[in-house]
């Protein structure tokens, strides 16, 4: 890498984009210096002026042939995850892939042999590995506080995603398990130390939004591990009242618990209601929990200088796409469990070209 700033070029301007560019923009090793948005042109340059970046690309491809850029962020639908990694990788640009890695083994291994062909480095999102109250709570883990652990309880709940593409699970890849069981796994996962998966049982159903989705808008996952531990994952998109993201994790010598969002929020009572509260807010009338210094509590930061240091250092990352892949065939797992009403041992054999989804619904 040069030793002037990292450069990032980063594709899509929805919520997610925003997050990464507000991290982005406070990081002294890097510049956002590229956004592109394709489909929606006026909210790309909304984007832009707010994000004072000096390029703004209508066409990915245009983007990733400048060569000021170093390392491309793609913030879009899931189904595309795999189109414009592969393409970044052929440009010979490092690429940043948000949750989940993309939608089927066969993209997963794709991504991951394109970034290797052309000595490009491929990095996963999972921001949560990086939230400093979770990596806290990892220190603990790791120093023996709570002795040995064996049963995690990672909770992701709201009244369902603002997207509409997210509803459309030929697009996604499924419902509330694909969206946010990434996030429970991975932690679960990186709190243990990565330890071999045994086997996982689901149970998925639909509840709040059956006319819009036939994915599932509630799941609750059992994984084991080959340590013997294990992890509660349990996800939805019916939950009235707001974003739910809280841990649990009991050991042999302790306990600790953790409120990601409701923990650090300040409690707020308004007649007249709020310009924003938090993410997934229901409303903003009446009570509510109201964030602050988002995208700390986040990771985004944290995961941010960890891709940086990978970068400039040579180093490997916290988070590998080879870690996206074991999420996306857990997940995998959990949806044929749910299909079979019983356990699923893993390695499984798994079709490598069907999402998720129609593991549990064809």
């Amino acid at each position: 890498m040069r030793e002037s700033k990292v450069r990032i070029g980063l594709c899509g301007t929805g919520y997610i984009g925003n997050i990464h560019a507000g991290a982005i923009k406070k990081n002294q090793l890097c510049e956002l210096a590229a956004v592109c948005e394709e489909k929606d042109q006026k909210r790309g340059a909304a984007f832009a002026k707010h994000h004072k970046v000096p390029k703004i690309y209508n066409d990915f491809e245009k983007m990733i042939r400048d060569p000021a850029i170093d390392l491309v962020y793609i913030c879009i639908p899931n189904y595309q995850h795999a189109k414009y990694a592969c393409q970044a990788a052929e440009m010979k640009k490092n690429i940043f892939v948000e949750k989940p890695l993309c939608t089927t083994l066969e993209e997963a291994d794709r991504m991951i042999g394109a970034a290797k062909k052309n000595k490009v480095k491929l990095f996963y999102g999972e921001n949560l590995c990086f939230a400093p109250k979770y990596a806290r709570l990892k220190e603990l883990v790791d120093e023996g506080s709570l002795g040995k652990p064996f049963y995690i309880r990672h909770r992701e709940s709201h009244g369902g995603p603002h997207a509409k593409w997210f509803y459309d699970i030929r697009l996604s890849g499924g419902g509330a398990m694909m969206d946010m069981g990434c996030h429970g796994i991975e932690f679960a996962r990186w709190l243990l130390g990565k330890p071999k998966i045994k086997r996982v049982f689901a149970s998925l159903g639909t509840y709040l939004h059956k006319k819009i989705t036939k994915g599932e808008d509630d799941s609750v996952l059992l994984v084991e591990f080959e340590t013997g531990a294990r992890a509660v994952i349990e996800n939805s998109w019916a939950l009235r009242g707001g974003l739910d993201d809280r841990a649990e994790v009991q050991g042999t010598e302790g306990v600790a618990f953790c409120d990601l969002v409701y923990g650090s929020a300040l409690r707020v009572f308004t007649a007249t209601g709020l310009g924003y509260a938090v993410e997934k807010a229901e409303t903003t009338k009446g009570w509510s929990f109201v964030i602050y210094q988002e995208e700390e509590m986040y990771g985004y930061p944290g995961e941010l200088a960890d891709i940086l240091d990978a970068l400039i250092k040579n180093k490997a990352p916290k988070e590998t796409p080879e870690d996206g892949k074991i999420v996306l065939e857990t997940m995998m797992a959990g949806y044929l469990s749910a299909k079979l009403g019983k356990w699923v041992n893993l390695p499984a054999k798994l079709p490598r070209n069907k999402k998720p989804y129609q593991l549990w619904l064809e």
